[in-house]
């Protein structure tokens, strides 16, 4: 049993992390924002300390006794009025929380990158965890701020700071609260709204398989590596992921009608036009617009072979996000 702190525990995966911790018997310290929504943590035995990323006192505080660490928060949006408040959360913040840890002589730190963070590769191929990041010219504030601190925690290992970096790919499933981009495709799937789909491909994988790689990740993950956390056989079309969401879900005609890249991007645009009137967040942005019509596929076979990353089916995950969805009045 460890005393470790998890930050970003009320997010989707931090809660199934946490859950995890609670079951394998650590001692489970969470850090939320003052103000902050705690009931995805009601009924867990955890010990709650309020702390700010941006607020270097309260993170020394956040990380005083603890001998692991789990640093999943972070911000992840597709828009915000201020454009730098990604970097100040994911990057600067980051690099405070990392600081904090060190100081406090924290033994080891799991922290979440993500895929964004690495090059896309295209139709047929595969990211690695040695793909290098070649998303400059559509890379969104959110995106670009992952790259940054991801290439930061790495950078301080140098310094000796006992960091595993995880990189998940698209989680979804039980517990999707937001909802997450994928679990809003299912929900849109499920009440019949998803006749159309675009170009491009995803690597979409069961939020239980991601959380349980953090886990592993603590126990094994080398210091100074990366691990992607994804399905090795879940590289698929847009289509076809909207195909099977359909067909499990039992809904019909479901991704028929293939709707252009031209007109996806002209529509982005006015969105991204009425939104700098209205100062509302658009429904979608030109940059995340390009990023969804990429084919994002990527290799996990590290994490498989190091970690030993469960490979829960994609049939498994969707069939048991679809019954959460239902059950919580989503559809």
């Amino acid at each position: 049993m460890s005393k470790i702190l998890i930050t970003g525990a009320t997010g989707f995966i931090g809660n199934h992390v946490t859950r995890l911790c609670l079951e394998q018997g650590d001692d489970v310290r969470v850090m939320v924002m003052p103000g902050e929504d705690r009931s995805p943590l009601d009924g867990m035995d955890v010990e709650f300390v309020e702390g700010n990323l941006l607020d270097q006192d309260s993170l020394i505080k956040a990380v005083s006794g603890v001998e692991k660490l789990y640093h999943l928060a972070a911000l992840f949006a597709i828009w915000t009025k201020d454009p730098d408040l990604h970097y100040k959360i994911n990057v600067q913040g980051a690099g405070y929380m990392m600081k904090a840890a060190m100081a406090a002589n924290v033994e080891k730190i799991v922290y979440t990158s993500s895929i964004a963070a690495l090059g896309i590769l295209g139709k047929g191929k595969l990211t690695t965890e040695e793909t290098p990041f070649d998303s400059w010219h559509f890379g969104s504030e959110y995106i670009l701020s992952k790259f940054m601190s991801h290439q930061l925690v790495k950078g301080m290992v140098a310094d000796g700071l006992p960091v595993t970096m995880v990189m998940p790919g698209l989680p979804f499933g039980p517990g999707d609260r937001a909802p997450t981009p994928t679990g809003s495709i299912i929900i849109r799937t499920i009440k019949g709204q998803m006749n159309n789909y675009w170009d491009g491909g995803l690597c979409p994988v069961d939020v239980r398989d991601v959380a349980k790689g953090h886990v592993l990740a603590m126990e094994k993950g080398r210091v100074g590596e990366s691990y992607i956390l994804a399905n090795k056989e879940a590289n698929m079309t847009n289509q076809a992921f909207l195909e099977l969401v359909g067909k499990i879900a039992g809904v019909d005609k479901v991704a028929s009608k293939e709707v252009s890249s031209k007109m996806m991007l002209g529509v982005a645009r006015i969105a991204e036009f009425v939104s700098k009137l209205t100062g509302k967040a658009p429904m979608t942005t030109y940059k995340n617009t390009v990023f969804a019509l990429q084919h994002c596929y990527v290799d996990p076979s590290k994490a498989i072979d190091e970690l030993g990353l469960p490979q829960t089916p994609i049939e498994t995950a969707i069939t048991d996000a679809i019954a959460w969805f239902r059950a919580h009045g989503y559809d």
